[in-house]
Order: C-alpha cells, then sequence, then structure tokens
C-alpha cells in the first residue's frame, strides 16, 4: 500500500464493503479524515495510541521491544481483509478507555522490571495463566470448584516466586489487578486485527482464561 496513495471515500467503501456513510462517520470522527485516507495517515494514529500508552515509561528498551510488537505493518500490496483490519484497528486505537485500560497494563509490567539493567525481565502474569489455567479450561473444571483449587494456588505459587514475595492476600488483589485490567476484550481484537495486518498465525484467545482466573480469585477472595 503506498503511503502516498490517497483513497477516496467511494474507493474505501469498495475496498472495505462498509458503506459511503459509515466511511463519512468515520471521517467525522477523524479516524478517515481526508488528509488522511493513506497508509502514512493510518499509521500516524496508531502511533499516536501507542505514543500514549509508551511515553515516560521506565524500562528503555525492553519497551521499546514490546511497541515493536504491537504495530501493525501494512502490505505493500494488502487484501481487502487486511484494509478493513486495519481500519478497525485505527478505530479502536482513538477509544480513550481502550487507550487508558492498555496504559495501565503497560506502567504495571514497568512496575514489575527487576531493578537493574542486566537482568532479564520477569515473566507476564498473563503468560503464567495461560500456561497453568488453560488446562483447566480445557477439561472444563469451573473455577468454583474444589479441583480449581490446587491451580490457582499453582498460579499465585509462580507469582510469588518470580515476585519474590510472599503468597498472601496481598499478592492475590495485585493479580486480580493485573488479571483484571489484561480481560478487557478489546485486548484480544486489537492482537487479532494486528496478526491479520502483519500476516501472523492468528492468536490464541486469551479471553476464557482471564475470565475464569478473574472468577476465581474473586471467589476465593470473598471466602
Amino acid at each position: 500500500m503506498d503511503g502516498g496513495t490517497l483513497y477516496s471515500i467511494g474507493e474505501l467503501a469498495r475496498r472495505t464493503g462498509l458503506t459511503v456513510k459509515t466511511i463519512r462517520f468515520y471521517s467525522d470522527r477523524g479516524i478517515v479524515a481526508p488528509a488522511d485516507r493513506t497508509h502514512a495517515g493510518y499509521r500516524r494514529l496508531i502511533e499516536g495510541f501507542l505514543d500514549a500508552v509508551f511515553a515516560g515509561l521506565p524500562g528503555g528498551g525492553r519497551h521499546a521491544a514490546v511497541r515493536r510488537s504491537m504495530t501493525p505493518e501494512l502490505p505493500a500490496t494488502p487484501t481487502d481483509e487486511q484494509v478493513r483490519a486495519w481500519m478497525e484497528l485505527a478505530e479502536l486505537s482513538l477509544d480513550p478507555d481502550f487507550r487508558a485500560g492498555v496504559r495501565r497494563l503497560a506502567e504495571d509490567h514497568a512496575a514489575g522490571l527487576p531493578d537493574g539493567a542486566p537482568t532479564p525481565p520477569r515473566p507476564d502474569l498473563v503468560a503464567a495463566a495461560r500456561e497453568l489455567v488453560g488446562p483447566a479450561v480445557a477439561s472444563g473444571i469451573s473455577p468454583d470448584s474444589p479441583q480449581a483449587d490446587p491451580v490457582v494456588a499453582a498460579l499465585a505459587a509462580r507469582c510469588a516466586l518470580v515476585h519474590d514475595r510472599p503468597d498472601d492476600a496481598e499478592l492475590r488483589r495485585w493479580m486480580l489487578h493485573r488479571l483484571e485490567a489484561a480481560s478487557d476484550p478489546r485486548r484480544d481484537r486489537y492482537l487479532q486485527l494486528l496478526a491479520l495486518i502483519n500476516d501472523w498465525p492468528a492468536p490464541e484467545r486469551l479471553a476464557p482464561v482471564l475470565d475464569w482466573s478473574v472468577t476465581a480469585l474473586r471467589l476465593r477472595a470473598a471466602r
């Protein structure tokens, strides 16, 4: 997709399958303003989102790598499906609530980085939940069942070990906070659109694992 090619509203409607009325609505919202109906214009919207998420965070190159992994790269000759995904991702990036949620996740991640540049980053809580909770979800174990107790205990023990802190009520409140922030369904959608645009394999949906983990932690915190 040529960064200097300007797409008319009619051409965007044809390529995306959206109506002219919908494209005009996007234009009014600033998502596809006339001067921005180019590859470069869309990229500015998404780069603005990533700037808002990562600006001023500690961690230097570590956050730069995460940012790169969240950046869409539209091919030179995108498919119509990729163009539609590009526009949807641009709209999602303008959602202030979504921006704030991803920013909170980034801040929590930065706060959890170990001191000292030579130390490798700690494993992410979401990755630990995917590894330890995923099999329970696949097996149909209910988060309120006794069979869920050892799963929650294993997840808490992993976090306690990684973050060098006791497995207590405070740790589990922290885990619940992190997983609640990560369970926004728009996060899954962003990653799905990103994979489609970048021609990556479709990502695993994390919502079932995160919802299970949040429910299980809430139930046990109330006991």
